[in-house]
């Protein structure tokens, strides 16, 4: 299994506590405040230009997820069989050559990728039959085998996420197909590497997309196909004052039928966290209406393609090992948060569940790298960075103190924090010299479509490798053998603004 149930509580339990369908079964049988210190939305225009045109369904690139009623999804009542539908027998030229179909107008995704398992995400608008069809990639990036042709069924709202069995570290392609006569957009994925596996991976990274502006980072990330996965850090869409499962749906859709979202999210697997924007400007759940919250947790995962846990549904931290180069910690750090206790010696920005589960995680990983997703810094930042401190695990100086200081009394290495929110990018040591998290490094990814906070041009010295407030997606080179990360911002012409190496 590519999660260990010791680590990972009820989620690392695997198959007995996810949502593998019955039907997932391939043939083969293979087992200053404000903006200028969080990402506000400042409704201002895109300095990088306007809104994208609509979806390209022709190309070969694209992604989203889960459940629609916030509830454990239905579980397949089917036979144990794919239920296969006819489609052309000539190979996967055939597939490819079937015309696209707008009837799949948010393309295509894949996310929560394991060694065995993957989801496959679509949204279907049409009224046809939907068969889901996957094949290997050879290593020469050729077509392979066909390994499933299976019939899938829209939710209601034409929602689709199953979740497949899959071989450790294969590459495959996939579609969508309507009626065996048109096509989604074609995406592609890897699985994870087997859990004794140890090679270098690369994933992609970004934060910060506002709606209605330019996402030529993404589509320069949807250009390749050496991604292993990509991480999405938070406010992937800007949904203040949204408040029924309708207006959510509506602002989820405006960015991902973009060109940008379709053609990286095809590109690769992701994996997901939320910051505010997904619900609204920095709310927390002390005090934003309990309705709303489930309304844009529901629009949350049904847009991405992550796996809806049996043990608590609505769950958004997680845990995804990829081999023994590097596991990923997935966290939460808006629907725990608790601000009437920020001054307290029991400060809560993550549940103490989390936190337990964090621990347990990063002490007993044998992976070269610990990376934590955390969609708001950890970082002890400059001063003018402090005015939104309370936004952040600074303001909840306690439990921060709490979590990096047991990383460096147990001499955890490898631990890398992966941030967003800022609508700046930066590299730098979690703490000064002498100060908690000295040997600890996190990384703020993107924006990648936001206006750019100049408050980077704080950050500054030795301990600050790079700051830079152009959109951008981040690159991450993992090499488990030298124990270094390669950190590269590219910006939307695709040209590389920094290019760093760390040691964590």
């Amino acid at each position: 299994m590519a999660d260990d149930p010791e680590k990972d509580g009820a989620e690392g339990e695997g198959r007995s506590e996810s949502t593998l369908s019955r039907r997932a079964v391939l043939k083969t049988g293979i087992g200053v405040a404000g903006v200028l210190v969080g990402c506000g939305d400042d409704g201002g225009s895109d300095p990088d230009g306007g809104t994208m045109p609509g979806a390209d369904m022709s190309g070969t690139d694209g992604g989203p997820m889960p459940g629609t009623d916030g509830g454990p999804p239905e579980m397949d009542g089917g036979p144990d069989e794919p239920d296969m539908r006819p489609l052309p027998d000539g190979g996967m030229d055939d597939v490819r050559s079937l015309p696209a179909t707008g009837a799949f107008m948010l393309g295509v995704a894949s996310g929560d990728a394991t060694e065995d398992s993957v989801v496959l995400w679509t949204r279907y608008d049409g009224s046809g039959s939907v068969t889901l069809v996957v094949w290997e990639l050879l290593a020469d990036g050729a077509d392979g085998a066909r390994v499933l042709d299976m019939a899938v069924t829209p939710d209601d709202a034409g929602f689709v996420h199953e979740t497949i069995a899959v071989s450790a570290g294969q590459r495959y392609g996939y579609a969508f197909v309507e009626d065996g006569t048109a096509r989604s957009t074609i995406g592609r994925f890897r699985a994870a590497i087997a859990s004794d596996a140890m090679e270098p991976l690369v994933f992609g990274a970004v934060s910060c997309t506002s709606n209605g502006r330019s996402f030529d980072t993404l589509l320069r990330a949807g250009e390749r196909e050496d991604l292993d996965a990509f991480l999405l850090l938070g406010d992937t869409t800007y949904n203040d004052g949204s408040e029924t499962i309708e207006e959510f749906r509506g602002k989820w859709e405006e960015n991902f039928a973009t060109e940008g979202y379709i053609a990286a999210r095809a590109a690769t697997s992701m994996l997901a966290t939320w910051d505010d924007h997904e619900i609204d400007n920095n709310w927390d759940p002390e005090n934003t209406a309990v309705g709303i919250v489930d309304a844009g947790r529901q629009a949350f995962f049904e847009h991405l393609p992550l796996e809806r846990l049996a043990v608590d549904p609505g769950r958004v931290w997680r845990q995804r090992r990829w081999g023994r180069t590097l596991e990923v910690f997935v966290l939460d750090c808006r629907s725990e948060r608790e601000p009437s206790t920020r001054n307290d010696a029991d400060a809560t920005y993550v549940s103490a569940e989390q936190l337990d589960w964090l621990k347990t995680g990063l002490s007993s990983s044998t992976a070269v790298f610990k990376v934590i997703l955390n969609s708001v810094g950890i970082t002890d930042f400059p001063f003018l960075l402090d005015l939104g401190s309370a936004d952040r695990w600074e303001g909840y100086a306690a439990q921060r103190e709490d979590i990096l200081s047991f990383i460096d009394d147990a001499g955890i290495s490898g631990v890398f924090w992966i941030a967003g929110d800022f609508h700046f990018a930066s590299l730098g040591r979690v703490g000064a010299s002498g100060e908690l998290g000295e040997n600890q490094w996190e990384v703020l990814v993107g924006p990648g479509g936001q206006t750019q906070n100049p408050l980077h041009t704080t950050l500054t010295g030795s301990r600050w490798p790079h700051a830079d407030g152009t959109n951008n997606y981040t690159e991450l080179r993992f090499d488990p053998t030298t124990a270094e990360i390669r950190v590269r911002f590219i910006d939307g012409s695709g040209d590389v603004i920094a290019d760093e190496t760390i040691s964590p």
